[in-house]
Formats: C-alpha cells, sequence, structure tokens
C-alpha cells in the first residue's frame, strides 16, 4: 500500500494490491460513522482534561479520514477509522498507578465502543506483527480494570516482535522510572508513516509504503512516537522529551534510545497532529520546537 502525501508530511491513502494482504475497502471521508466530534459530555470533558496535558491533540488535516474518540480511566484515544489503529494515545502515569499486583490477563479484545471499521484480535493472528500496546498495561499495575482495559484493540497498533517486547518495552520500562522519580508524567504515544526519502526533494515522490494485515486491513506503521512530558524538579516548569522508533526487526541490545530522540515539533509535521494544543505560544515553542538531549 502506498499513502499519498498532500501538502507538508500530512498523509492521505491510495490502494495497491502489491502490498494487501486481503481484500479490503476503506471507509469513505464521507462516511456516516462517528467521526472526531469535539461535543463532548461531562464525564469525557473530565477524563480529557485528567489525561491529556493542555488539551486533547488536533488533527491539522481532514485528510487523515474519519475518526472517534475513545474515553477510558486509564487513557484517551483517537482511533482511525482508515488504519484501525489509534492516531495517538494520552496517558497521565502516576507512581501509585506502577507496579506489579495486577494479574496481566493478556485477552485481547474487539472495541465495543467502537461504531466504525475496527481491528480484531484474528486480524493479527499469524501475520508476524505483535499487538502492540499503545498505552502500556503496566502503566496500570495497581488498578486490574484499569490494566485490563488496556487490551482493548483501539489501543494496539502492529509492532514487530523484536521492536514491541525489546525496544520499546525498554523506552516504556524507562518512562515508567521517569514516572517514578518524578512522581507523575503526561504521555502521548502513536504511529508514523514516514520514509526519510520524503524529506529530500531530490528523492520524495509524494508517498509512503507500507502494509496492512487481517481481513480488517490493519495498517502496518513504519515508525511510533512517545511524546513524555514531566515537572522540572528544579524549576517546576514541564519539560519534554521524545523518540521515534522505526518499526523494524533488527534491534539488538543496548538499544541506546538516545538516538531515537526527536522534536515534538518534527512529530507533529509527520503526523499531521497538534499536540498540547492549548499550551500558550511561548511554552509551546519551548517544549516542542528543539529535541531534548536524554535525561
Amino acid at each position: 500500500m502506498r499513502r499519498a502525501l498532500l501538502a507538508p508530511f500530512l498523509l492521505t491513502c491510495t490502494l495497491s494490491l502489491a502490498y494487501q494482504q486481503h481484500p479490503h475497502t476503506r471507509a469513505a471521508l464521507g462516511s456516516t460513522h462517528r467521526s472526531s466530534d469535539t461535543t463532548l459530555t461531562d464525564q469525557q470533558k473530565q477524563l480529557a482534561n485528567t489525561l491529556c496535558l493542555d488539551g486533547m491533540p488536533e488533527k491539522t488535516s481532514t485528510d487523515l479520514g474519519p475518526t472517534e474518540f475513545i474515553f477510558r480511566k486509564g487513557y484517551v484515544l483517537e482511533h482511525s477509522s482508515l488504519d484501525k489503529i489509534p492516531l495517538w494515545v494520552c496517558e497521565h502515569v502516576t507512581a501509585d498507578q506502577l507496579g506489579p499486583d495486577t494479574n496481566r490477563s493478556n485477552k485481547f479484545k474487539a472495541d465495543e465502543d467502537l461504531k466504525g471499521p475496527h481491528s480484531t484480535p484474528a486480524d493479527y493472528a499469524r501475520s508476524g506483527y505483535d499487538q502492540g500496546h499503545q498505552a502500556p498495561a503496566a502503566n496500570q499495575g495497581k488498578n486490574q480494570e484499569l490494566q485490563d482495559e488496556t487490551f482493548r484493540m483501539s489501543n494496539m497498533a502492529p509492532q514487530r516482535p523484536t521492536m514491541n517486547r525489546q525496544a520499546w518495552r525498554s523506552l516504556e520500562t524507562l518512562t515508567r522510572k521517569w514516572v517514578t522519580d518524578n512522581s507523575e508524567a503526561y504521555e502521548i504515544t502513536g504511529p508514523i508513516f514516514y520514509d526519510p526519502k520524503e524529506d529530500d526533494r531530490q528523492t520524495a515522490d509524494g508517498t509512503i509504503t507500507f502494509l496492512t494485515i487481517g481481513k480488517d486491513a490493519v495498517a502496518v506503521p513504519t515508525h511510533f512516537y512517545k511524546i513524555i512530558l514531566v515537572k522540572d524538579k528544579d524549576t517546576g516548569n514541564w519539560k519534554s522529551i521524545a523518540f521515534v522508533m522505526p518499526n523494524i526487526a533488527t534491534y539488538k541490545s543496548p538499544y541506546h534510545l538516545e538516538q531515537y530522540i526527536q522534536s515534538i515539533r518534527w512529530i507533529e509535521q509527520h503526523t499531521g497532529l497538534n499536540f498540547m494544543p492549548d499550551l500558550p505560544a511561548q511554552q509551546a515553542q519551548e517544549l516542542e520546537a528543539t529535541a531534548s538531549p536524554m535525561w
């Protein structure tokens, strides 16, 4: 499958049978499925305010297609009806949530709250890809209900096993250390469809090649991002760090996570999303414009 790039870094899709594992169709952009409606209930607003620092991420282009919001006690996400994976997942993780006290169920379930096209566990069977948590189960170590909810398929995206179980896991483990060290952290996690050739005028052709898996044509991201924000102990101001890691099978330990640091602004440009939209302009510049050194 090839994903066309219309305008800088914004993504739309066209079909190529060469990368199609199963015959499928995509939901039309004019679909009547529920899209990202900004009319929220009071409970949804409360969850968004609790779990998303300075507002839920906002799409900067309708080219990303129809989406649905999912609100849960442990995370909020926006699910892509085109790709059957989340565009972003927001969490507010506190130190008292962490711990190995619950029993990891590993019971992946289709999300009953999604009305439009979505994935099921069968899409991943024998695909060569893991059901990759975007909001990690281990971030809810103290609450069985909240941990079980992380196994909803709306929270999953296809990840190579070596990435998911080793390199990406090491990043998730590091973020939990930062939560422990700072008492809390906000995290935003999601997929990217990216090819370095598109950053060079000499090689760019306006498309991204990617695979799909399963009868529901679940899109396989080329990369994943994770944004972490904590309050600096010395200044009391928010500080940020962000990572972009390729969805590949060739990771080898040690993983040197510092080489995957990227600026939030770069991630925004390559996903068509605006993170923390309620941030004042000066603070957004400070947190988003440049890549942080490794904490």
